[in-house]
């Protein structure tokens, strides 16, 4: 009897929260209360790496045409390092935290809830390797601390707004050690990160010792023999078991924090070599009931089902396999209501060119198909790349944080014009970025730069990356947009001879994310007709 008295006060909650703020959380859309999600992630005009340190100053345009187009919600993905700077002790960003409410209030005014991707790997507020402290999650208490606190606080802050949806955790932001254990090996400080990280602890728990013998394919004399397989071993698989069991209580320790947090489960397989080189696949199934979360929430690719390498496909027969793979999520996860968080029609990373993909005259009728395949099997879709974005090397590119990440020289400083924060830089000045390994992302061999400048009289700029350096003038207003090839950029900088000269949005990047939807430029791309009418028939 108390279960059903718990049952109906929460549904209770739920309605009234939808009444008095006219904004539905992510359990009311898993469970019908609410309509379809509709969701595109927001960068601004920038991308999501330095989202929180832009200044972002067409943020109410911006979000009032992803309204427009027909969404209802956007995705924001909140890098933990950038939030949560130092974890011991922790200390906070109050720039981005600033910003988080600044958004939200934003997107309410639009009509637009918020769903937060909570610990986003990567940023450029630190120099050290971020990836430290997310291994440090698995045996490192104060790192394990410093996360609840953090995820704890964003929780706090997120839900104070009306428009708040919910979050989730994904596989991606915590799959790198995957990658590094399985180059440790056989070695005394293998088998310490193995004892460390608690793989040595889950293997004795599931296996005897004679079942891993076998599996790994040679003798131990006990578990502290133990270490990462490596990637052509048999035994990754069960690896793969312990991480799966490793972000299973990750999720479960932080929705404790932040209630109704799901997670971005894994759709494809691992593939695990046996000993005569046949492949098995792993399938992460164990992760799809996201603990005590409303929904899961997942990852959808063109590419999933494929396997002809370089193969180009038509809409039916991607529609064909989408059910395939939300059947098999729906099953794994007891049933609960599944979210697409990524919804990947279409994909030019640099990479992966050999997957396969939509044809070109196929891309509009697939999303124009789709609506009632998603309807019927989802509870709601995000789109990631909603508009064309560049690999932006610089921390701080728009200024909206005075000079941090520069070196301003010879007079030259950050002013106050047109409601928006610049660079002043005056005749004989110039500003620098150090760019150093800031290689995160797809990278391409040239160097790409753009960015706004004016000047009231004549000025002569000196653009430099890597010690290779082009010149222009400016008179009045433009966008200027460089190319430098086959270059690296360590280091940035631009000097100005002659009138004095004010430079804005500055953006150095080696590769841009197409997403068809809007180029970088905003002007619109060749499937954003198709995905609105996607949007009116969900």
């Amino acid at each position: 009897m108390r279960k059903n008295v718990l049952r109906i006060t929460a549904a209770l909650g739920a309605a009234a929260f939808l009444f008095t703020t006219g904004f539905a959380r992510a359990e009311d859309h898993a469970s019908g209360k609410a309509g379809y999600l509709r969701s595109a992630t927001y960068y601004s005009d920038d991308w999501v790496i330095n989202f929180w340190n832009s200044e972002s100053s067409r943020m109410d345009e911006e979000l009032a045409q992803i309204a427009e187009d027909g969404f209802n919600n956007i995705i924001l993905v909140v890098p933990w390092r950038e939030f949560q700077p130092y974890t011991s002790p922790c200390t906070y960003n109050s720039y981005a935290w600033d910003k988080l409410d600044r958004v939200m209030e934003a997107a309410a005014d639009q009509g637009l809830s918020v769903m937060l991707r909570v610990g986003y790997t990567w940023d450029y507020y630190g120099r050290d390797n971020v990836l430290s402290r997310y291994r440090g999650l698995m045996y490192d208490g104060e790192v394990r601390d410093a996360w609840m606190e953090y995820v704890g606080r964003l929780y706090e802050r997120a839900s104070s707004h009306g428009n708040f949806c919910g979050g989730f955790i994904t596989w991606e932001d915590f799959w790198n050690f995957t990658d590094t254990s399985a180059s440790l090996g056989n070695k005394a400080s293998g088998k310490k990160m193995a004892r460390q990280c608690g793989y040595t602890e889950y293997a004795g728990e599931h296996y005897t010792l004679e079942e891993l013998e076998d599996i790994y394919g040679h003798s131990l004399e006990s578990y502290d023999d133990l270490y990462f397989p490596e990637k052509d071993s048999y035994a990754r698989k069960i690896f793969f078991e312990f991480y799966d069991d490793f972000l299973n209580g990750l999720l479960a320790e932080s929705q404790e924090a932040f209630p109704g947090l799901s997670m971005e489960v894994r759709l494809d397989v691992d593939p695990v070599e046996h000993g005569d080189g046949s492949l098995e696949g792993f399938m992460h199934s164990s992760t799809f009931p996201c603990g005590d979360a409303a929904y899961t929430s997942t990852m959808y690719s063109v590419p999933m089902g494929f396997l002809n390498e370089h193969e180009r496909v038509t809409a039916e027969e991607v529609l064909e396999k989408l059910p395939v793979f939300m059947n098999r999520l729906h099953v794994y996860s007891g049933g609960k209501p599944v979210y697409i968080d990524q919804f990947l029609f279409t994909d030019n990373t640099v990479g992966y060119e050999h997957n396969a993909q939509l044809m070109d005259d196929q891309k509009a009728l697939f999303l124009e198909k789709a609506a009632p395949v998603l309807k019927s099997m989802t509870m709601g879709y995000g789109i990631w790349t909603y508009r064309d974005y560049g690999d932006n090397k610089l921390y701080n590119a728009q200024f909206g944080l005075g000079q941090e990440g520069w070196r301003f020289s010879g007079g030259s400083s950050v002013v106050t014009r047109d409601s928006t924060r610049q660079a002043m830089i005056p005749g004989g000045a110039g500003i620098y970025q150090d760019i150093g390994n800031r290689m995160t992302g797809t990278t391409g061999k040239d160097t790409h730069v753009r960015f706004l400048a004016e000047s009231e009289g004549s000025s002569q700029l000196s653009v430099s990356a890597s010690g290779r350096t082009r010149t222009l003038e400016v008179k009045g207003a433009r966008t200027v947009e460089l190319v430098f090839e086959n270059c690296s950029a360590k280091d940035f900088s631009i000097s100005v001879s002659g009138s004095t000269a004010y430079v804005d949005d500055v953006q150095v990047f080696t590769f841009t994310t197409q997403g068809e939807l809007y180029q970088m430029d905003g002007s619109e791309g060749s499937c954003i007709e198709a995905l609105r009418l996607m949007n009116q028939n969900l």
